[in-house]
């Protein structure tokens, strides 16, 4: 069991602290005088009195290695085991190694599996010679150690075979099987080469970024800076749920492990204009918002399935309105759009940003942080906003920052982007904490530490990196062993915890559910100190 400190509100609001002075700003994001914000306004009789005021942000796991420093295995693929439909290949491109190659990647059954005697416990990094053949477009495909997921590999366009790398894998001394799996498929795979590699280094986790939004609310300074201080010592708990604090997953959570995730995971889907016309149905995202951080001292991620303009709506049997925000769905080019060839999807688009910036007016008025999650898995191509050029994204983005930043002043939103290509970053000036979305494989409770070491270079300044989606929840374990220490997880909703509104292990086995929140390197609701009173400094 964790072992829990705690102070009364009374602490925690002593002296002049219990009436936060902050700069106001309007919807033009000028200054006015400064204003008295005061949080109780906004609070009802199930407000939290009691937080957590021992937490130790000096903790830290050294990062070591046993990994022999000169090491290096060379494995060849067609003397490898296959399963499914893979075989050797008919030699054809250039550039493979031995005596050639396996193919025939085009299910998830299919991987070709490497056996490597490692000689110590420690990092080691993974490089695969691929090739995607006379494919169109780049491939990414599933890397898994003794059958858990460990990451994924980029085959770039072309025939010719070259090197895709996964680095900072920690393996144990002894025989292991690592397998080259199917996700996209559709690729050649010639040799494995195992190679000692370095541990996460502890500068990773010495954030260096400020706030992008200049004007951010103190609020916003707060969480902001209680993320920075737990990056790389604690794993912050977040799960989504439609139905807020009381909503089906987060009360399966708590009777299972008797605690709250830290982090409420939100969608403001159903105040997309398109939506209310088609539904009529009215939204309680922001009131579940308000509720958890205002009365809980909880923290509140957002993300928008953007359902596309009405007038875009293909609305059929196949393709129903409420499918909007998938490609297939939609008639809406981005591309034509973004380059002044359809006016009126610009006016829309701007419409439906200005409609979302109304719709958070509230939370703006009470100063809730939001860690603002837009536009997000672009890179994939399954959504409109990625159906598209990287430039027409990248515009979009621009668009939507500064008409929620400077036209509506919403400077209580951290700025979140999983854009899942570093190709698609839309910059440090307007990204606040970089993320990725991991689906891993049933029951595979590995730390993505490869995955995360690659996102920590994709901005120019030290950022937070955090697992803004997943299916299986990761191993706390596994993360500190690894130094992987994502600063926060947020476990999708519904299959991923329940089952026909019962919990379920299909996943995550109930055995993980309870060591997760009950870590000392995790941190649940009832671990968070008293975010209204956090120190910006």
């Amino acid at each position: 069991m964790k072992t829990r400190t705690v102070r009364t509100a009374a602490m925690l609001l002593a002296g002049s602290a219990a009436m936060l002075s902050v700069t106001g700003c309007g919807s033009g994001g000028e200054k006015k005088p400064a204003d008295t914000y005061d949080i109780s306004k906004y609070q009802d009789t199930t407000k939290r009195t009691e937080f957590n005021d021992k937490l130790d942000f000096t903790r830290k796991t050294d990062a070591e290695s046993g990994a022999p420093a000169d090491f290096s295995l060379v494995l060849q693929a067609e003397d490898g085991k296959f399963t499914g439909a893979v075989k050797e290949a008919n030699v054809e491109f250039p550039g493979y190694h031995g005596g050639g190659y396996v193919g025939n990647f085009t299910g998830p059954e299919d991987t070709v599996i490497f056996t490597a005697e490692i000689p110590a416990d420690g990092v080691y990094d993974l490089s695969f010679c691929t090739s995607a053949g006379s494919a169109d477009s780049d491939k990414i495909n599933p890397v898994t150690v003794d059958g858990s997921s460990v990451g994924s590999i980029t085959t770039v366009q072309g025939k010719e075979f070259s090197e895709s790398l996964l680095s900072g894998i920690y393996l144990t001394a002894g025989t292991h099987e690592i397998a080259a799996g199917t996700e996209w498929g559709w690729y050649f795979v010639d040799q494995l080469t195992v190679t000692a590699g370095k541990p996460i280094a502890d500068e990773v986790y010495q954030v260096t970024a400020k706030l992008s939004d200049d004007k951010a609310f103190d609020n916003t300074k707060r969480l902001y800076k209680f993320l920075c201080d737990c990056y790389g010592r604690y794993t912050v708990t977040g799960q989504f749920c439609d139905g807020g604090r009381f909503g089906k997953e987060m009360t399966l959570i708590k009777d299972e492990t008797g605690h709250f995730p830290a982090i409420l995971g939100l969608d403001m889907i159903d105040y997309t204009p398109s939506r209310v016309a088609f539904g009529g149905s009215k939204s309680l995202t922001v009131d579940y918002a308000k509720d958890f951080y205002l009365n809980q001292g909880g923290i509140i991620s957002m993300c928008w399935h953007w359902t596309a303009p009405k007038e875009y709506l293909i609305n059929s049997t196949e393709h129903p309105w409420y499918s909007g925000f998938y490609k297939e769905a939609t008639t809406i080019d981005l591309d034509a759009i973004a380059e002044g060839k359809d006016e009126s999807g610009k006016a829309a688009l701007l419409s439906d940003i200005d409609a979302i910036c109304t719709a958070m007016e509230p939370l703006k008025e009470a100063q809730v942080p939001i860690l603002w999650r837009p536009l997000h898995e672009a890179s994939g191509g399954w959504f409109w906003w990625g159906n598209c050029k990287k430039e027409s994204y990248l515009w979009l983005w621009e668009q939507m920052y500064e008409k929620m930043v400077s036209e509506h002043g919403l400077h209580n939103l951290i700025w979140v982007w999983n854009g899942q290509n570093k190709d698609w970053y839309p910059g440090d000036d307007k990204v606040d904490i970089v993320g990725m979305d991991i689906y891993a494989a049933k029951h595979s409770y590995a730390s993505q530490s490869s995955t995360f070491a690659d996102l920590t270079n994709w901005s120019g300044e030290r950022k937070i990196v955090a697992l803004t989606e997943n299916g299986v929840m990761p191993d706390p374990e596994l993360m500190q062993r690894d130094r992987a220490v994502w600063c926060w997880f947020s476990t999708w909703s519904g299959e991923f915890v329940q089952n026909l509104t019962v919990a379920s292990e299909e996943y995550t086995e109930f055995s993980m559910w309870d060591k997760v929140y009950e870590s000392e390197d995790t941190l649940a609701l009832d671990d968070l100190p008293c975010l209204w009173t956090y120190p910006t400094e």
